[in-house]
């Protein structure tokens, strides 16, 4: 654990050189691009510090990889959430001691682990790099040896090959540490902030081994705590809601509910009125947003089921990066009769005028997409969640009664009830809209320069 003073005694990366009468404030952003919310959320404390003339340097941590490698790694994330959420959910649960249980025990993994690890091997495998490139070649040889030593075979000459899987493990770990260090160093911030659990438990290594030596800020885009978070080189924790802040927790000293940052459009959004007027949408009937995330998985299904209901409604759906949803929902819309009913959208950089817009919003339950419908004040309904941190956020909503995860079959009517008692569903969007926060980014930069202003502060004190 770091206390404040040790915050204050941090100085910067071991080994770098120290700039002279250096004033502005130099920031590292880490995040992963495995999953596109946490990018998201790395951009909006971008924009923050930007705004206020910080120099600002954001990271994928997979851009340390060979893209070859970081390709099958991607694919494979993708094909275990999108095929096999159940065994996802598995993984995700695991706690710190069945991990090390995989890792090092001549037991080998628990049943109920071992489909999971003989699952990401097969996928791996089958993975093709689309982009090999030459950098950190070896990357790839490393990524295949890693894949190989997965499953769990007992008859095998050996054995399980535990040993062999930890070594991997520790040597892939090792290389990717050393060179987010090199990056740190190259810059050498005077904070780093990570959105992601992953470089934030790489980030946190570096600290405890005294490689690097500067405030440590991780940044949760969920509405809850994967054990992993807990790593003893992160100072303080930006969390969702102070809901979520567990007093019994020692470590709720290093909480603070500074909400989930969003870009600069959430800060003040749109009317209503005035958000369909700019969307040219119709304003006396109510609007569907249906949000597909980048792979638009469902939407035309979703779109398709609505469009057969009672309801009269105007429908925008988001596909994507789906180009065959694209083109189902192309076909619905070219009907005469949908055509003032269905709205496609592509691509946009104005996902709050589009919120405000709606009535109610049908959607994946990631951490920034329900951060995003509550700052505008709407509920979400999802008609699907992949469990792991979509559970926690999924758990959040109904338990504030702002939103729920519903079957396909249901959809209809649970929409069909919302919009059809004004009251109750203004009622809702008010509790959306107090559950809601649109200043997490600027709250998360203020918290980042007060660290760097009261070690400057101390630094100084200390030279006098």
């Amino acid at each position: 654990m770091y206390s404040d003073t040790g915050i204050r005694a941090a100085r910067r990366v071991k080994g770098a050189a120290r700039p002279t009468a250096r004033t502005s404030e130099r920031i590292l952003i880490l995040t992963s691009g495995l999953g596109f919310g946490h990018v998201r959320a790395a951009q909006a404390i971008e924009a923050a510090l930007l705004q206020q003339q910080v120099k600002v340097r954001m990271l994928d941590l997979w851009s340390l990889i060979n893209p070859g490698a970081a390709s099958i790694i991607h694919q494979t994330y993708l094909r275990l959430v999108q095929e096999y959420p159940e065994l996802y959910e598995r993984l995700y649960q695991l706690d710190e001691h069945t991990w090390r249980q995989i890792l090092e025990s001549e037991e080998g993994p628990p049943a109920s682990v071992l489909e999971v690890l003989e699952l990401i091997s097969q996928i791996a495998s089958s993975s093709v790099a689309e982009n090999k490139g030459v950098q950190y070649a070896s990357d790839r040889l490393l990524l295949s040896m890693l894949y190989t030593s997965l499953p769990y075979d007992r008859a095998s000459l050996a054995g399980n090959g535990v040993r062999a899987r930890l070594a991997l493990i520790k040597w892939s770990w090792l290389r990717m540490r050393k060179r987010l260090g090199s990056v740190a160093a190259s810059f050498a911030p005077d904070l780093v902030i990570s959105t992601q659990m992953i470089p934030a438990a790489m980030i946190s290594s570096l600290r405890t081994g005294h490689r690097l030596n500067v405030p440590h800020v991780g940044v949760l885009t969920d509405y809850g705590l994967h054990d992993f978070w807990r790593q003893p080189g992160i100072d303080r924790y930006c969390i969702a809601h102070d809901s979520l802040v567990d007093e019994r927790d020692p470590d709720c000293s290093r909480v603070t509910a500074t909400g989930v940052p969003l870009m600069p459009g959430f800060v003040h959004p749109l009317p209503q009125l005035e958000a369909r007027r700019q969307l040219k949408l119709a304003v006396d009937r109510p609007v569907v947003l249906i949000l597909g995330g980048g792979l638009g998985l469902s939407v035309d299904a979703i779109a398709s089921r609505l469009l057969q209901s009672s309801l009269d409604t105007t429908l925008i759906v988001m596909p994507g990066r789906n180009a065959q949803a694209r083109s189902a929902l192309a076909a619905q819309a070219s009907t005469a009769q949908q055509s003032d009913r269905l709205h496609i959208c592509g691509w946009t950089d104005r996902m709050d005028v589009y919120i405000r817009a709606a009535d109610v919003v049908v959607g994946k339950p990631g951490g920034i997409s329900v951060a995003e419908v509550l700052a505008c004040g709407r509920p979400l309904f999802a008609t699907r969640s992949l469990g792991g941190q979509e559970g926690f956020n999924v758990r959040f909503l109904e338990s504030n009664d702002v939103g729920a995860l519903v079957s396909d079959s249901d959809l209809a009517g649970r929409i069909e009830a919302a919009i059809a008692q004004p009251e109750r569903l203004a009622d809702i969007q008010r509790r959306a809209w107090a559950l809601g926060s649109r200043d997490g980014a600027s709250r998360i930069a203020a918290l980042a320069l007060d660290y760097i202003a009261r070690e400057r502060t101390h630094t100084s004190l200390h030279l006098q």
